[in-house]
């Protein structure tokens, strides 16, 4: 696996055509390629409350976020709007759990989900969101005892999401807003 900065990240993302941007060949890119973790410091913000979103880059092709993971936070179950997702962890470590939808009525907002399989990420090993079953829950782990940054490259860039709740057997749409972008914090965000 090679390192390279942030910006040569980027680059070779960018050099991946629109026909070829895709599952398979992102993730091919992904292992051959590990973000040097000393290029990442202007885009990292940390907040003991809850995960940080911080846009690194943004096209009409893909985004690529980084996500700043205190020790025992987790995302909440969500899917990615129908769009295909990469993740990789240049550091820290997380787990990824995954969910079945078994039932879904729109119309009320129900939703029951079996967990399915869970794995964790770290440096050398992305990972892809199996498009046949999107539902999923990142955690940073408490037994991890350490921060982690994770690199989220979404194709194409969306601003909401579905947000699911076990105990309620329900799931509701959420928009979905930066922490910081390009190395800046949003205005109004506090940490």
């Amino acid at each position: 696996m090679q390192s390279v900065s942030i910006d040569e990240f980027v680059f070779g993302l960018c050099d991946i055509s629109a026909d070829q941007f895709s599952i398979g060949a992102v993730y091919d890119y992904l292992k051959k390629h590990s973000v040097d973790e000393t290029s990442l410091k202007p885009y990292l913000f940390f907040s003991d409350k809850h995960y940080t979103r911080n846009l690194i880059f943004k096209n009409e092709l893909f985004e690529l976020m980084a996500i700043c993971w205190d020790v025992g936070q987790v995302s909440p179950i969500h899917n990615h709007w129908e769009q295909s997702c990469w993740m990789a962890v240049p550091i820290g470590k997380l787990r990824v759990q995954n969910f079945s939808v078994v039932a879904q009525d729109r119309a009320r907002g129900y939703c029951q989900l079996s967990r399915a399989e869970a794995f964790d990420i770290h440096k050398s090993s992305p990972t892809e969101v199996d498009p046949t079953e999107p539902v999923h829950q990142v955690l940073n782990l408490p037994q991890f005892n350490e921060r982690a940054v994770s690199l989220h490259i979404y194709s194409r860039p969306y601003d909401r999401c579905l947000v699911y709740s076990l105990p309620k057997s329900s799931y509701h749409e959420v928009t979905l807003e930066y922490t910081s972008e390009r190395g800046k914090l949003c205005p109004g965000v506090s940490l």
